[in-house]
């Protein structure tokens, strides 16, 4: 793969402890023989696939379609590995980006051919953008900045932002930039016009079946079932290892452990902490662990429409105080993870470890109450915190960290009433503003600061469902970080971010997880990748 003309500016880099190389644990116990695993030609994986709502790349949001959209789609720029300080050339082999950062010109790939044999132009890239940024779901805010999306010729594209945004280049590493065939999406009701939102039909199309390049294509998903990929006869890289991938939906961390050490599956992906631990002497199976750029975070609202108490800045400070987070990292999480002090990882531009610590809440129950009797609520009061029952995030169990916040604000009088609830229904409530509380995690988009400072302050989509509105400051400064060429004004900025997040906002971070996943011992080229979320599955083979 050829590398790209202009490298991703080294001051925008993610700290090298954040993105550490995967370390992979091989047994040394001898344990009696397992089955056979699952024919080579085939690659079975266990994972909770619960949370898919789409797996069109315009509509999608969600972890389960971000693992099955890299494997079956490619974008114009792309990271290897652990690395995600240096982007490299994927369906783009060359870029440049004008003075003020404003204007972004890729060269494309030539030769490269869609799954169904469709040749790749410059006008997909411009369709599947412009579809992107008019369907303005979820995904949308990725390219809401561009103000001109075109072909300057069959393999050469230019996209114009609004403003300067640093970040950018990042951003089109993400799933949702995966690159569809035009042709072929237009055929199943696919448009790219303004009005796309009411007049695009091809979601349910792209929920069949993938139009990528990627090395696999998507030919089934049943939910919360199955999702199976198929190689692709006409990916222009390496011949995939596989004539199959299936995903099987398998929700409990268990059960997905006793899958892969007896062989019926190749690879586990949500196996818990708890799980992991016993695996490590078993020489059937290898267990890869990985630092992530994800966030695990317990979020309240801001309104009195949702709860009155939850309302006063006051009464979510005290439960900042309240929580007992040493309790969390060394007890639930065996110290295995980093605790960030809000809502940008730790070692990330403006977070790095002495500011994160600097800036780290500690638990105080004293001054907790005191803050309760400020606001009023001396006494408590009770509320509702809902989270995804039965879920493994990166490894951590949800339901016992539930329990333990339960516990723990139990002690300055807020009783917790636990909604467990399937990821499906839990997000559509979170998305629509409904919960007072609720205990949920942040998937990296891309490797930047503004994909954490943009969507938890005023303006963003977690934002808004905590109804964080009001604070047109904080959205002013998050504005100048994202533009700003200026390292060193981009790390005072983002710190003030965060002080303003500890004081006023709705939420607690409260882990920053290592990734775990789990592979039969015959399983072999996996490289971890924090930006897929352990899920690219292009270099395995038996």
């Amino acid at each position: 793969m050829s590398l790209q003309s202009r490298r991703y500016p080294k001051s925008r880099a993610v700290g090298s402890a954040l993105v550490a190389a995967a370390v992979v644990f091989s047994g040394l116990a001898l344990r009696p023989s397992m089955p056979a695993h699952a024919a080579s030609n085939t690659l079975l994986v266990a994972r909770d696939i619960s949370d898919g709502k789409t797996m069109d790349p315009g509509h999608s949001y969600e972890f389960t379609a971000a693992v099955v959209q890299s494997n079956t789609y490619d974008t114009l720029v792309t990271y290897n590995g652990t690395d995600t300080a240096h982007p490299v050339g994927d369906l783009a082999t060359s870029w440049k980006v004008n003075s003020d950062g404003t204007v972004y010109t890729f060269n494309l790939r030539k030769n490269v051919r869609f799954s169904n044999g469709d040749p790749l132009t410059a006008d997909d890239v411009v369709f599947s953008y412009l579809r992107l940024k008019y369907l303005n779901d979820n995904p949308a805010f990725l390219i809401a900045g561009a103000t001109n999306i075109k072909a300057l010729d069959k393999y050469t594209v230019q996209i114009t932002l609004g403003a300067p945004d640093v970040s950018f280049l990042a951003a089109l590493a993400d799933q949702n930039f995966g690159v569809l065939d035009s042709k072929l999406v237009k055929a199943h009701g696919g448009v790219d016009s303004s009005d796309a939102a009411t007049k695009d039909k091809a979601e349910s199309f792209l929920d069949s079946q993938s139009a990528g390049t990627g090395p696999y294509k998507m030919t089934n998903w049943t939910r919360n079932s199955q999702i199976v990929l198929e190689r692709n006869p006409n990916y222009f890289g390496p011949r995939a290892a596989f004539d199959k991938i299936i995903f099987q939906h398998q929700i409990s961390a268990a059960q997905q452990r006793l899958l892969v050490q007896r062989g019926s599956v190749d690879i586990a992906m949500n196996v818990s902490l708890q799980q992991a631990q016993p695996l490590l002497h078993d020489p059937n199976v290898k267990v890869v662990t990985g630092n992530t750029l994800d966030l695990i975070y317990l979020a309240m609202t801001t309104s009195m429409t949702r709860s009155v108490p939850l309302s006063s800045k006051y009464v979510r400070q005290a439960v900042r105080y309240a929580i007992d987070y040493d309790g969390i990292l060394k007890g639930l999480l065996k110290g295995v993870g980093t605790r960030p002090n809000s809502m940008i990882p730790v070692g990330m531009l403006g977070n790095d470890t002495a500011t994160n610590n600097s800036l780290l809440i500690h638990q105080d129950l004293n001054k907790a109450r005191a803050l309760m009797k400020r606001a009023g609520y001396s006494r408590g009061f009770t509320t509702s915190m809902y989270y995804t029952v039965g879920a493994t995030v990166d490894g951590v169990a949800i339901d016992p960290l539930a329990s333990k916040i339960q516990n723990d604000l139990a002690q300055i009088g807020i009783t917790i009433k636990l909604v467990p609830q399937q990821d499906s229904v839990n997000l559509a409530e979170y998305r629509a503003q409904k919960l007072p509380m609720i205990l949920y995690n942040w998937g990296v988009d891309y490797a930047d600061p503004d994909d954490y400072a943009g969507p938890f302050s005023p303006g963003g989509g977690p934002a808004k469902r905590m109804f964080y509105t009001w604070d047109s400051k904080l959205a002013n400064i998050v504005a100048q970080a994202k533009s700003s060429t200026d390292n060193a004004k981009r790390v005072a900025l983002y710190r003030q971010v965060q002080q303003t997040w500890l004081d006023e906002s709705p939420w607690v971070g409260l882990v920053q997880p290592q990734n775990i996943i789990v592979l039969g011992s015959n399983i072999k080229g996996y490289v971890f990748s924090p930006l897929t979320l352990g899920g690219n599955l292009r270099s395995v083979h038996k």
